[in-house]
């Protein structure tokens, strides 16, 4: 039941990608990219081989979807890496079994917030520069933005 909810959800977010993504931005300054919370909210459990495969087809379906092609991956697996560092963060004091039982959407709001948030703006801090090829001051200021509107869409989705 799991995945299929999982499933619906990848398909979802890239329907919201394809179609509202493109009309809901600001123009040169803020790009919501909620298909990110895919990777964040994947269960600990699914690590292993099941999750790595289905994190580079989630990926690759985005690299055939939206250019530039490859970076979607890349990035993915990226965030995908780092959501388990990022939860021991926030519970250092877990048993080691506890990937077996924990879930990112077991947390509240304000765990959410702490734990999905960094990695929402490591995402974007990766993506957008080599998308554009662009390192200057401004294209950093409009990466905080699209995380900061990104993690929006995400907390309104995941709540």
């Amino acid at each position: 039941m799991e995945g299929i909810r999982l499933g619906l959800l990848a398909l979802g977010l890239i329907t919201f990608q394809l179609i509202l993504s493109p009309v809901l931005s600001v123009e040169n300054l803020a790009y919501p990219a909620p298909y990110l919370l895919f990777w964040i909210v994947a269960p600990f459990s699914w690590i292993g081989w099941r999750g790595g495969l289905l994190a580079v087809s989630y990926g690759f379906a985005l690299d055939v979807l939206f250019p530039p092609h490859g970076l979607q991956t890349f990035c993915g697996l990226w965030v995908w890496s780092l959501r388990k560092g990022i939860y021991r963060l926030l519970y250092p004091n877990l048993p080691p079994e506890w990937e077996t039982y924990a879930s990112p959407r077991d947390l509240g709001s304000g765990g959410f917030f702490v734990y999905a948030f960094p990695l929402t703006l490591m995402h974007h801090l990766l993506y957008f520069p080599l998308a554009a090829w662009d390192f200057s001051t401004g294209a950093f200021l409009r990466v905080g933005l699209s995380a900061a509107y990104s993690f929006l869409w995400e907390w309104i989705i995941f709540e």
